[in-house]
C-alpha cells in the first residue's frame, strides 16, 4: 500500500471512496501493518483548518498491540534525541505509536510515542492532536489539545484524551514540535463501545491471584529480574476489601522485550514508595509458567489479550482508570491523587 493510492481515491471526493479508504486502514491496524507515505516538514505549525483528509497524510502511522505473543522482540531501540535549543537532526522515517489497543470512547487515553524509524524520539517540545470523527462521508474536527508528555518513563511518552461522543474509528492529526520544525502526521484509531478487560466505572473480578503466602518462591510469582516483595503480598480480592484504592498492574517485564513496557512494574513500585500505605499496590505476572509458557487464570479473568495493563480502583473496588501500554510515575502519581481528592 502506498500513499499515492489513498490520495488518490480521496480526492475523488465520493463518500464510497472515503468508506474505501476506512476499509484499508481498519485491515492496516487489524495485522499491526505499517505503511510509508510522505514526509513533510514545515518551519511553522499550522492550525488545522482543512480537515481531515488522507491526501495529507505525512508519515508512517503505527498500532503497535502488544498481543501475547508479540511482546518478545529482541534488541534495544536507538533514541534520537532533539533539543529545542538547538537544530534537531534530520527526521527520515517519522511514525507515531499508538501503544496500547482496547481503548474505550467513553475513557479514551491515547498513549503516543514518537519514532524515526525503530529509533525513539525523545525531545519533541510539544504534541498537540485533532479528533476527527469520520463515521460519516465528510470527516468533521470534533476536538483539539496538546498532550501531557511524560519524561519521568525510561523514554518519554505523550498521553491524549479526546472527548468524543461515540465508537467507532477516529481520525487524528498529529502535529509534533521539534525545536523549530514541526511535522503533521494523520493517524486512524479504533474506540470502542465495550471493552475487553473492566471498563472505568465497573467492578473487576475479586481475583485470588498468587501471593508469596501461597507461593514462598518470588521467582515463580514474577519474571522481573529484581522483584518488590512488597508487590505479592495481597490478593485482588483482598486489596478490593480493604477500603482503600488499590493499583493492580499485569505485565511481563522479563519477557516483554520492548524499552517502553518493562518499566511499568518499576512504576508501581516508585508509587508504591511514594504513597505507602494509602494504596494498594499488586503486580500479577501475566505467565503462571514460565517453561513452557502458560498464561495466568487472571488473564483470562480480566478479559487481558494484552499487555501490559494497569488499573486503578478506588476505595470500593471500582476501575476508576485503566491505563494501557507505558505508565510513569508521574502518570500513576497523578491518577492516584485524584482518586485521594474525590474521598
Amino acid at each position: 500500500m502506498s500513499g499515492t493510492t489513498y490520495y488518490d481515491e480521496y480526492r475523488g471526493g465520493a463518500a464510497q471512496s472515503v468508506e474505501k479508504l476506512k476499509g484499508k486502514w481498519r485491515n492496516t491496524v487489524r495485522f499491526m501493518g505499517m505503511w510509508k507515505t510522505m514526509l513533510k516538514m514545515a518551519t511553522e505549525g499550522t492550525e488545522i483548518q482543512e480537515g481531515f483528509s488522507f491526501s495529507s497524510v505525512i508519515s508512517v502511522a503505527i498500532l503497535l498491540v502488544l498481543l501475547l505473543g508479540a511482546c518478545g522482540a529482541s534488541g534495544e531501540e536507538a533514541v534520537v534525541a532533539t533539543s529545542p535549543t538547538v537544530t534537531p537532526q534530520p527526521i527520515t522515517d517519522f511514525r507515531v505509536v499508538v501503544a496500547s489497543d482496547d481503548i474505550s470512547y467513553q475513557y479514551p487515553r491515547i498513549p503516543l510515542i514518537l519514532q524515526d524509524g525503530s529509533d525513539w524520539i525523545t525531545g519533541a517540545d510539544k504534541v498537540e492532536v485533532a479528533a476527527f470523527d469520520l463515521s460519516s462521508g465528510t470527516p468533521a474536527l470534533v476536538w483539539q489539545g496538546e498532550a501531557t508528555r511524560y519524561d519521568d518513563y525510561v523514554l518519554p511518552y505523550w498521553v491524549v484524551y479526546p472527548q468524543v461522543d461515540h465508537p467507532g474509528e477516529w481520525g487524528l492529526v498529529v502535529d509534533t514540535t521539534l525545536g523549530e520544525v514541526t511535522a503533521r502526521l494523520q493517524i486512524v484509531v479504533e474506540l470502542v463501545e465495550e471493552t475487553n478487560s473492566p471498563a472505568v466505572g465497573e467492578v473487576p473480578p475479586a481475583s485470588e491471584n498468587r501471593t508469596l503466602a501461597t507461593e514462598p518462591d518470588i521467582a515463580k510469582l514474577t519474571s522481573a529480574a529484581e522483584p518488590d516483595p512488597a508487590l505479592y503480598q495481597q490478593t485482588i480480592a483482598g486489596a478490593m476489601a480493604s477500603g482503600k484504592p488499590s493499583v493492580i498492574t499485569f505485565a511481563t517485564p522479563g519477557f516483554c522485550q520492548t524499552r517502553y513496557c518493562t518499566p511499568v512494574v518499576d512504576s508501581v513500585s516508585a508509587a508504591k514508595d511514594e504513597f505507602g500505605d494509602a494504596a494498594n499496590f499488586i503486580h500479577v505476572e501475566v505467565y503462571k509458567a514460565f517453561n513452557p509458557l502458560v498464561l495466568a487464570d487472571e488473564m483470562a479473568e480480566w478479559g487481558l489479550g494484552s499487555e501490559p495493563w494497569t488499573f486503578v480502583l478506588d476505595e470500593d473496588g471500582m476501575v476508576v482508570a485503566r491505563l494501557g501500554g507505558p505508565v510513569s510515575p508521574q502518570e500513576l502519581a497523578d491518577v492516584l491523587e485524584q482518586v485521594e481528592k474525590a474521598n
